[in-house]
């Protein structure tokens, strides 16, 4: 009888009932069981702005250099720390992150409030979270073409290859395998990845140097945000 009173969202360890949690910390990032990423956007932007504001304090009392030794230590590293996971999610929960650089900005550079931030960040050199997650997934793949990536990441990617000979097939694209969901399926790193990589310029695709793949990656980003 005390195991049919029992939700259908728990279940009986030593007889006690026990409610499973809806999210669960992995290396370091907040996975929820719809995979929306929301937990961990949320624990990004509460440690960041907890930051902000202490770095926000201390601002007037330390040079510009210093400041960005803090920003990017305490701030920036969170916002890139696992952000490879964060493709494809909506814009409500980009724009959350896309705040925490922002303000970030603001602090460093002493801009006012209601000041447009676009030209502060890109006078900073500083890519947009869409892009700083772009450009991990874009490092990820090369790595993962140039064997530099562990096997069970370079496993999911396969090279295109035409059933006949034309001009494509020396360009290093990759195959976009057909994903089942839309919403899933098509942030899934086997789909992401070779999305992006045959987005790039040729040029930039043909490239094996890894120093210079980081460079090159970065200003083409840069070009695309503003």
């Amino acid at each position: 009888h005390f195991q049919d009173r029992i939700n259908v969202n728990q279940f009986l360890v030593d007889g006690t009932a026990v409610t499973p949690s809806p999210s669960a910390r992995n290396i370091g990032v907040m996975f929820d069981k719809t995979m929306s990423m929301r937990p961990q956007v949320t624990a990004v932007c509460q440690s960041a702005h907890f930051h902000l504001r202490n770095i926000g304090q201390i601002r007037r009392y330390i040079t510009s250099n210093a400041c960005e030794k803090l920003i990017h230590a305490f701030v920036t590293s969170r916002l890139d720390c696992g952000n490879a996971l964060l493709f494809g999610l909506p814009q409500t929960q980009m724009k959350r992150l896309q705040r925490v650089l922002n303000i970030a900005a603001r602090i460093l550079t002493f801009t006012l409030r209601y000041d447009s931030i676009t030209p502060v960040l890109k006078e900073l050199h500083w890519l947009p979270v869409e892009r700083r997650i772009d450009f991990k997934l874009l490092l990820l793949t090369f790595k993962c073409l140039n064997g530099l990536a562990p096997v069970y990441l370079s496993s999911l990617l396969v090279s295109y290859a035409p059933t006949r000979s034309l001009r494509s097939s020396d360009t290093n694209l990759l195959q976009i395998p057909r994903m089942a969901t839309k919403s899933y399926g098509e942030r899934a790193f086997c789909y992401a990845a070779p999305k992006l990589w045959n987005s790039l310029p040729q040029k930039i695709r043909c490239i094996t140097s890894l120093e210079q793949f980081k460079t090159t990656i970065k200003t083409h980003l840069f070009r695309l945000a503003y």
